[in-house]
């Protein structure tokens, strides 16, 4: 079964698999599978994977790290 994998874990956030989705919560639902790609889990599952684990930033997270690549040279 893998109906695990379609929810996040410990408050974490997770990726729908499908190329040139940008769908990240914490859970993908059997619901955004069919009606945003017409396909059912198994068939998303099968196709592209299970979801992969995303780490997002909050807004001071996100500006502190922009500041540290800065600092580095990195754009």
């Amino acid at each position: 079964m893998s109906e695990n994998y379609w929810s996040s874990k410990n408050g974490g956030y997770i990726k729908c698999p499908v190329e040139g989705c940008n769908h990240i919560g914490i859970i993908v639902t059997a619901a955004h599978c069919r009606l945003e790609h017409g396909m059912t889990r198994e068939e998303v599952r099968e196709k592209y994977g299970l979801p992969q684990t995303v780490l997002k930033l909050n807004r001071k997270q996100n500006k502190s790290l922009k500041g540290k690549e800065n600092a580095r040279g990195d754009h």
